[in-house]
């Protein structure tokens, strides 16, 4: 397998992990709208450090995958 179609396949595997962690960060906070009133303190502070650390890898993600564009365009 050539460097540029390992890429590639490492990119579309970035893009699968990205998906789906913008599913569930749109998930966290749509409940988190919903049960704003009702929800235990514990639970709202375990939610936005959940929802905080999943944008974090979705930065990260994000950055790999630039990252990779550039390689690719080297090649």
């Amino acid at each position: 397998m050539s460097e540029e179609s390992r890429i590639k396949e490492e990119i579309g595997w970035y893009k699968v992990a990205f998906a789906i962690l913008m599913a569930t960060c749109i998930s966290l906070l749509a409940w988190l709208v919903e049960n704003y009133a009702i929800a235990k303190p514990i639970i709202l502070v375990l939610c936005w450090i959940t929802i905080v650390v999943v944008i974090a890898i979705i930065v990260l993600i994000n950055r790999k995958v630039f990252k990779k564009l550039d390689r690719l365009e080297e090649l």
